[in-house]
């Protein structure tokens, strides 16, 4: 009997240890993705891309604002590529400083500008080659739709294609124009600004710290001089099992730039101080500006015909001294993309 049990006993676990290797062979076989190249080529994409962005918010030390925009990239075959941004409140309200300077009272000789900010630049390709990579693809099986997916966690396939890589440096040109607060520039900058036409103090200078929040323009213009990293994909596969096409289509790109800004201007501005019966007109030419700063930031977009695009940058704007960091954060959709070729072929007969 005892010889008989430890038959049994073998028997069943070898059959467990084979029914496991079967169901291990065969998890192991489903994780095996088949799949045929559609296309693979990095330098192969497309030339133009405009968009719109309907939404950002940039926090400014003497201003935060959030608006729309527009964006556009061309790229001019694999040597350089240019960029053109420019954005722009919504609406008084959300113009902070200027919904603010409003609601404090003005003069009707003061004209308080709405936030605009614009650039231009050109990018020259320093180094632009093409890399061996990999992407790591999830995969979406039709099998599923809607809302079955939010209880699925997605599979990830490790799929071998090309990335092109470029250093570039770049050249551009920038213009803004906001309201600020000035009065925590004046004292910040322990500074005293005089009527127009005081060459001393007088009773209605201000200067030092103050209950009275005081509006005013900044307007600034200049080069921007700098240079990042591009990485470009442009890979699509379609697999031989029940999987939707596999995309990888990122242009991601890193940059750096030293603002350089040759007009910055504190405008002369109306206030009405404490006591006084009218408004009065102040000499901005003592409050401090500075000409250099910079910034670093990322961006990126899909290589489609309808697609998307994001931004985010970090840095010190040109402006009032003390006064100059800044965050900025932007989605781009919708964003169209052409490769400018309407070109057919034709043949006679």
């Amino acid at each position: 009997m005892k010889i008989v049990r430890l038959a049994l006993i073998i028997a069943i676990s070898y059959s467990f240890v084979f029914s496991s290797e079967a169901q291990f062979r065969r998890r192991s076989e489903n994780k095996t993705v088949t799949y045929e190249e559609m296309y693979n080529d990095p330098y192969d994409i497309n030339k133009l891309f405009i968009g719109i962005t309907p939404a950002y918010g940039d926090i400014h030390v003497t201003n935060i604002t959030t608006g729309f925009g527009v964006d556009a990239t061309y790229y001019l075959n694999d040597f350089m590529h240019f960029k053109a941004h420019a954005r722009t409140p919504y609406f008084i309200g959300s113009d902070f400083a200027r919904n603010s300077a409003d609601k404090n009272g003005a003069d009707s000789q003061s004209r308080f500008r709405t936030f605009f900010f614009a650039e231009a630049s050109a990018s020259y390709h320093i180094w632009d080659k093409e890399q061996e990579s990999q992407s790591k693809i999830p995969l979406y099986s039709k099998n599923y739709e809607g809302a079955e997916w939010a209880a699925k966690v997605p599979q990830r396939a490790d799929i071998p294609n090309k990335r092109r890589e470029i250093l570039f440096a770049r050249l551009g040109g920038v213009y803004y124009q906001t309201t600020s607060e000035l009065s925590r520039a004046i004292a910040a900058q322990d500074v005293t600004v005089n009527p127009v036409g005081a060459t001393e103090e007088t009773a209605n200078s201000l200067s030092g710290e103050s209950e009275e929040a005081v509006f005013g323009n900044v307007l600034g213009a200049g080069v921007s001089v700098g240079g990042g990293f591009t990485w470009i994909k442009n890979f699509a596969a379609k697999p031989d099992k029940t999987y939707e096409e596999l995309v990888d289509d990122h242009v991601f790109s890193t940059f750096m730039d030293l603002f350089i800004f040759p007009m910055v201007i504190a405008q002369n501005f109306y206030h009405k101080p404490a006591g006084a019966t009218d408004f009065i007109h102040y000499n901005a030419s003592t409050i401090n500006t500075f000409k250099f700063g910079g910034r670093i930031g990322i961006d990126g977009h899909f290589n489609r015909t309808l697609g998307w695009g994001y931004g985010a940058e970090i840095g010190l704007r040109p402006g009032l001294a003390k006064r100059g960091f800044y965050g900025m954060l932007k989605i781009t959709f919708p964003m169209y993309g052409t490769k400018l070729d309407y070109s057919v072929e034709a043949f006679g007969r």
